[in-house]
């Protein structure tokens, strides 16, 4: 497409486009402020407890050091060959514990990130597919069969490098920096105080798309999709007869979905959000073919280096049945939690 050649925006549109523009990077502006000194605050609040908790921690990691050293020189006494193991896993120079620490808290990072906005956007595919809208059904069973068709390592993909080269694309057509000057961003921004964001915005020619937010962005929607049809279940689950009585009693529509919908959808939920929290876990896995160290990848090249692969593979495998042991463990409370005072048959 030739800049040139394309017909400039009339100036009412071009002005009304402008505004919208200028109103949308404000709002993130804003997001992006108030999540930083949010981050701040709660630095702030929490600083005399984290200093109390690293004293707990210094005194616990210097008692299980000396556990360890002792239980290290009898392995050592019993079975000699044993500590050559021991090694590989050791924190500090020489051993890869630290590594896969390291790659396990990105791993569970990178899985509460992605449950929280997934579950956002579960419940807002229930939503659509369940309004009176015909429009809200369309977007909602689009989003459902698209996502829940392709394999997830196709999405992270496409995500990954199919929105990198698009927008690069897209950049090298000069369309964006047309709508600039058409709209009159540039005066837009300054007038409310963004003026050092034009160059970034409508004269940058390159993208940089993170490795973890693509990650998060594909298991987001992985997981929003999967969730949507497991909270739609529930939520067609639940008594029509207790809403129609909510109703009759006088209560809003708000109210009703506060006090009689959530609290039961939330338990027939329960189950199945529990199951895909798990897959979701192992899904973690596929994003280190964008080279993000979480868990695997860090196995990877400890197996690379050591050419041990049975012993940190299989470490691995230990590390994830850990972690979903505990996950089943937690589900397990909350399910119990959610049905209280629900008479079992």
């Amino acid at each position: 497409m030739d800049p040139v050649a394309a017909a400039p925006l009339s100036a009412g549109f071009g002005d009304i486009v402008g505004w919208l523009l200028a109103a949308v990077i404000a709002l993130v502006h804003g997001i992006v402020l108030l999540a930083g000194a949010l981050w701040w605050l709660l630095g702030l609040l929490f600083w005399p407890v984290g200093q109390v908790l690293g004293f707990a921690v210094d005194i616990l990691g210097a008692v299980f050091g000396w556990i360890g050293t002792v239980i290290y020189d009898v392995i050592a006494d019993v079975a000699p060959g044993a500590t050559f193991y021991i090694d590989l896993i050791s924190f500090g120079k020489g051993g890869w514990g630290d590594d896969l620490w390291v790659g396990l808290q990105l791993t569970l990072k990178l899985a509460v990130v992605s449950l929280s906005i997934g579950l956002s956007i579960g419940l807002l595919g229930a939503g659509a597919k369940l309004a009176p809208s015909r429009a809200l059904n369309f977007i909602g069973n689009a989003y459902t069969t698209l996502i829940r068709g392709l394999p997830e390592l196709l999405t992270l993909m496409l995500i990954y490098y199919g929105l990198l080269f698009g927008l690069q694309g897209l950049l090298s057509t000069g369309f964006l920096p047309m709508v600039c000057d058409g709209a009159g961003l540039a005066d837009k921004l300054a007038l409310i105080g963004l003026g050092e964001d034009t160059a970034r915005i409508c004269v940058s020619t390159t993208v940089e798309i993170d490795g973890f937010t693509a990650g998060v962005v594909a298991l987001s929607l992985v997981f929003g999709a999967f969730s949507t049809e497991v909270l739609r279940g529930a939520i067609l689950a639940v008594p029509k007869g207790q809403l129609e009585a909510a109703r009759a009693i006088g209560m809003s529509r708000r109210l009703t979905i506060r006090r009689i919908l959530l609290p039961q959808v939330w338990r027939y939920a329960l189950p199945g959000l529990g199951n895909l929290w798990l897959i979701m876990i192992k899904d973690t896995s596929l994003v280190s073919v964008i080279a993000l160290d979480e868990l695997m990848r860090k196995t990877s090249i400890a197996v690379g280096v050591t050419k041990q692969p049975f012993f940190f593979y299989g470490m691995a495998c230990l590390v994830y049945l850990a972690i979903t042991g505990v996950s089943m463990i937690a589900t397990t409370r909350i399910e119990r939690w959610a049905s209280r005072g629900v008479r079992r048959i």
